[in-house]
């Protein structure tokens, strides 16, 4: 004769329900809910990225800025220049002209032309700028006529 099987009981000492076979388990009993986490006063990783790209942002246009402002349409009558640039894609530059870098020294700007001609008697170079060169957008059009500035 057989006997019934017997209930068994899980490793907590625990029976199944009735009608449950003996392989399936209970399920675990559910975890309290978790606590709201306590803010410890300090700011946020996203926050702190938040603020960090702004200062490299306002960094980045400071720098552009004050970059923009020593450029070769700013020049004046007896500004020194240095190039940055080469001789066909010229980046010229005001600087103190005791500066080592400065090569070229302003004799007169003529504004409202691109014609180079007219530094001719006047100086040993003339330059032209305008707004629709690849390099410079300055939205100005303008001639200085400038010297070299002899090396000692």
């Amino acid at each position: 004769m057989t006997q019934p099987p017997q209930p068994t009981t899980d490793p907590h000492g625990q029976q199944p329900p009735q009608g449950a076979s003996p392989q399936q388990s209970p399920a675990p009993p559910s975890a309290p809910p978790s606590a709201a986490p306590s803010r410890s006063g300090g700011i946020g990783v996203r926050k702190a990225l938040g603020i960090a790209g702004a200062v490299v942002v306002l960094a980045a246009v400071a720098v552009g800025y004050f970059l923009s402002q020593d450029g070769a349409d700013r020049a004046e009558a007896g500004d020194c220049l240095k190039n940055n640039g080469d001789p066909i894609f010229p980046d010229l530059r005001v600087v103190d002209c005791g500066d080592p870098d400065a090569a070229f020294k302003v004799v007169q700007v003529l504004h409202d032309t691109v014609d180079t001609a007219r530094c001719q008697g006047v100086s040993d170079i003339g330059y032209e700028e305008q707004a629709d060169r690849a390099r410079h957008k300055s939205g100005k059009r303008f001639v200085l006529c400038f010297d070299g500035i002899k090396k000692k």
